[in-house]
């Protein structure tokens, strides 16, 4: 064999021993992939068949395998939190899989949820103040600041409530109802109604109770109601020809007894429903 030669079949033998490698990991990953959505869809499996206990155990097996990124794993153990707060009411175990989660995968379209069922997992162990750390950091109430004036009177969770928030409440109200709030001890109690409000929303939305079907369809009744007084008064009205002193009056004839003392501007569209 000449020198040649030798370092062409050299040359080949390295070729061979690459393309052998590469083959053998496209295979290992194909392995790989297989592996975890069998798993998942066998754990999904058990799961809708109330087998909780082995479908964790089918989920485990998946954290177990060797070289599975952090968002799959992340996926993983935010299934396996959900098995145990929702069907096998074990917090601890829920939660430490929530943080697993949150950890491993930080930005996923579940963090929101996870952060959610952490807390109510660590209020139900009767963790209360890692809890309340938790919630600092998970409540949100889109607030803020109206100008530099603007006064914070209470706080939810780290985050602040303006007096320009309790203004705008009060004036959702009935005037009559407004003027009670006047004086500084009366709006004191108002902001602590509002806040203890704030408080149950929050904790019956850590509780799912939003996908309750009776709040949803009360919910889509509501909106459509809306949908169709803005219509009223922005398309409806203007086209009418109608005495406007006639609507009001028949307002105030009924405001007790059919409109519970609501504003007029606040029920509109449905008193000039009601007269026509």
């Amino acid at each position: 064999m000449t020198p040649h030669t030798h370092k062409q079949s050299l040359l080949m033998l390295g070729v061979g021993l690459i393309v052998s490698m590469i083959v053998v990991s496209c295979m290992e990953t194909t392995d790989y992939s297989a592996a975890i959505e069998r798993h998942k869809k066998l754990a999904g499996e058990l799961r809708d068949n109330r087998l909780y206990e082995a479908a964790i155990d089918e989920y485990s097996q998946i954290l177990n395998i060797e070289g599975v990124d952090d968002k799959t794993r992340a996926n993983i153990h935010y299934l396996t939190a959900r098995i145990y707060y929702d069907h096998l009411q074990n917090y601890e175990k829920a939660a430490a899989n929530y943080v697993c989660a949150q950890s491993l995968d930080p930005d996923a379209s579940y963090a929101a949820e996870a952060s959610r069922k952490l807390v109510a997992s660590l209020e139900k162990m009767g963790n209360i103040v890692n809890a309340k750390r938790q919630l600092d950091n998970v409540v949100n109430l889109d607030a803020g600041p109206r100008n530099d004036k603007d006064v914070v009177v209470a706080r939810i969770g780290g985050v602040p409530v303006y007096m320009s928030e309790i203004d705008d409440q009060i004036q959702t109200l009935p005037p009559e109802i407004q003027k009670q709030y006047l004086n500084r001890k009366a709006k004191i109690e108002f902001v602590h109604q509002h806040v203890g409000v704030e408080l149950l929303y929050h904790a019956a939305v850590r509780e799912n109770y939003g996908d309750d079907p009776e709040v949803k369809r009360r919910q889509h009744l509501f909106y459509k109601q809306l949908l169709v007084d803005r219509y009223v008064v922005d398309k409806v009205i203007p086209q009418v020809q109608i005495d406007t002193s006639d609507v009001s009056n028949f307002y105030l004839a009924n405001k007790s007894k059919r409109y519970q003392d609501a504003p007029y501007d606040s029920v509109k569209a449905q008193v000039f429903l009601d007269y026509q």
